[in-house]
């Protein structure tokens, strides 16, 4: 039983990776219709056109480099990003964008014109989504 599936799959392989191949062309009503095998005497073969197909081919990987010290520079800069800021400063940094948005509002009550509110209102997106990046309560 294993000698037939071996041979079946030494048979199935042999196209596969193989010479490429014969494309034909055939001409049918309802316009050309391409197959591995031709389907008449008019059948012409067809080359394919493969100066547009893009083969990236990797550079082979040093003997004993580790895949690990690749990554460990961008590991550290994240354990970096992801720290704390001093909750003081953290704290000033909140309050001044608090006092913007509380400047930003004010002005919005009062009068201003067409470009002025378009104006105030970009301001007050900035200042709301620097409060949630900095993660301002």
């Amino acid at each position: 039983m294993r000698i037939v599936v071996l041979v079946f799959v030494a048979v199935l392989s042999t196209d596969v990776f193989g010479a490429q191949t014969a494309i034909y062309r055939c001409a049918d009503e309802s316009g050309p219709v391409y197959s591995d095998q031709p389907c008449s005497t008019s059948a012409e073969p067809h080359e394919v056109d493969d100066s547009r197909v893009t083969v990236y081919t990797p550079v082979p990987a040093a003997k004993g480099a580790s895949t690990t010290a690749a990554t460990k520079p961008a590991k550290a800069r994240r354990a970096k990003a992801v720290r704390l800021p001093d909750p003081a400063r953290h704290e000033a940094a909140c309050a001044r964008l608090e006092q913007a948005l509380r400047d930003v509002r004010t002005k919005m009550r009062t009068g201003y014109g067409a470009k002025e509110g378009e104006r105030l209102k970009v301001r007050r997106r900035q200042l709301d989504e620097r409060r949630r990046i900095e993660k301002c309560g």
